[in-house]
């Protein structure tokens, strides 16, 4: 996956791929991210 080079901390991202959803997160490294899962809220449909 190609990261933008203006991402930044908390943006969400998704694989051209598969479709998934990933959530950007500052690692040790400044100039690095990691992915970890976006938890994406799914719309109440008033349930």
């Amino acid at each position: 996956m190609v990261i933008p080079s203006d991402a930044i901390q908390g943006e969400i991202v998704s694989c051209g791929d598969c479709g998934a959803s990933y959530e950007l997160v500052k690692s040790a490294n400044p100039e690095l991210f990691t992915l970890r899962p976006a938890e994406l809220e799914e719309e109440d449909w008033g349930e």
